[in-house]
């Protein structure tokens, strides 16, 4: 079955779902049961699509997946639809950076943060977003955050991620490039990503969309500084594995705070 071309680049693009969250799944599924609450409600900040959330629904739990875009919260609720999980969870078009504002006297015993969107703000952003996260959850309730570790390529000037190939609805080709290069004493990054696609199978024109984002680099210590001021819990991960962070080799950082 082929695939319907959108004409402009999008997270979930980039994104295998189906693998992705099989993989992920084991994990997700200890940490929320560990949770000693007899009725656990969920936050998925940055929600995108809502597969994270769909995922969760289906295991029983209700909750409120927000995103800046209404786009993504479009599809998300498309997805809740398909899924028959509308009546356990709720999307809403919100900014990160007023989370209180947006979920004005809601309490949650399990927040997610997944993916890179957490990247792109700076640090007094993240402050304020990690402050909000704090004081919407439950006590004895966990905040997750996963963003990819760049620094196993502190050597490298610029790298390239595997292409993405795809085939349409009449065979026709898109691929998607994604590049990365370091800026700013190797304190962020700029992601270029490249689409192409095919504009019939016969022809030798393509369509091109571009789009650059910049991430600031995280660290480990950067989540210790808050949870030390506010004596939370923190657990350190490399990947959804529970393997032990390393900087230099680790594909992922895996942040879980647990309010105490």
């Amino acid at each position: 079955m082929g695939i319907k071309w959108k004409n402009e680049i999008l997270y979930q693009d980039l994104v295998k779902w189906d693998t992705r969250l099989r993989y992920e799944a084991p994990f997700f599924n200890e940490i929320i049961k560990g949770i000693a609450k007899p009725k656990i409600r969920i936050l998925d900040v940055s929600c995108g699509t809502g597969d994270h959330l769909v995922m969760f629904a289906k295991w029983g739990y209700e909750g409120v997946g927000i995103d800046i875009s209404e786009q993504n919260i479009t599809a998300a609720e498309e997805l809740s639809k398909k899924n028959k999980t509308k009546d356990k969870i709720k999307f809403i078009v919100g900014d990160m950076l007023k989370l209180e504002e947006s979920l004005e006297g809601e309490k949650f015993d399990f927040i997610s943060c997944i993916g890179n969107t957490f990247s792109i703000f700076s640090p007094e952003k993240r402050a304020l977003i990690l402050n909000q996260m704090y004081n919407l959850l439950n006590i004895g309730g966990k905040i997750l955050f996963q963003v990819v570790n760049y620094l196993p390529h502190t050597s490298e000037t610029e790298w390239f991620y595997k292409p993405i190939i795809l085939r349409g609805s009449s065979e026709e080709i898109q691929y998607i490039v994604r590049i990365m290069e370091w800026k700013e004493m190797k304190e962020k990054i700029t992601m270029y990503v490249l689409k192409a696609q095919q504009t019939s199978k016969e022809s030798d024109d393509f369509i091109l969309q571009k789009k650059r984002t910049e991430f600031y680099v995280l660290k480990s210590n950067h989540f210790k500084e808050f949870t030390d001021k506010l004596k939370g819990e923190l657990t350190i991960f490399g990947n959804y594995e529970k393997s032990e962070f390393n900087e230099e080799v680790s594909k992922d950082l895996v942040i879980l705070i647990t309010k105490t």
